[in-house]
């Protein structure tokens, strides 16, 4: 039975029980990823599925998604982008037993009562999901007029007539 999930959770106890989880928070409640975007609307909608590994560690594997707007580094305009991924976590209480685990999962850490913030455990998934560079799929999306003054600044600066060029012949005779 898949359920929304509160602001914190103990994951450990969606484990035992093997329940799945909902999560649809605003873009506004992930701090460091709206940062990286041109504005902050839209949400993020995730999905786990919570069970505990053969170590007894509690595990969720899900994916997310959303759409979201960032500035195309080529015109310098807004432009929207669909972000969606997998990701699987393992639940740890600290970064020494983090190490000591497989690589199959991303560790994530809870905190001292095993409980996380539901913005903590999804953050660094998103960020991670923004591609490197964004621009438009197509250069005819991008405001001509930007494309043309970008493509001239790369060029160079024009040559310009130096009135002093032969001063220096001059002065070495």
């Amino acid at each position: 039975m898949e359920r929304l999930l509160p602001s914190r959770f103990n994951p450990a106890e969606l484990a035992r029980s093997k329940q799945s989880g909902k999560l649809i928070l605003p873009v506004t409640h992930f701090k460091r990823f709206s940062a990286m975007l041109a504005n902050a609307g839209g949400e993020v909608v995730a999905q786990a599925k919570f069970d505990l590994n053969e170590t007894k560690h509690a595990t969720a594997v899900g994916s997310l998604h959303t759409s979201v707007n960032v500035t195309c580094q080529r015109c310098m305009q807004e432009m929207k982008i669909d972000l969606a991924g997998d990701f699987g976590f393992i639940f740890v209480t600290s970064e020494e037993e983090a190490n000591e685990l497989e690589d199959d999962f991303d560790p994530v850490l809870v905190d001292d009562r095993n409980e996380i913030n539901s913005v903590d455990f999804l953050e660094d998934e998103l960020i991670l999901q923004l591609p490197l560079r964004t621009v438009h799929d197509n250069e005819q999306e991008c405001d001509p007029a930007v494309i043309e003054a970008v493509e001239s600044a790369q060029q160079g600066p024009a040559k310009t007539h130096n009135p002093f060029s032969g001063l220096d012949k001059l002065l070495k005779n």
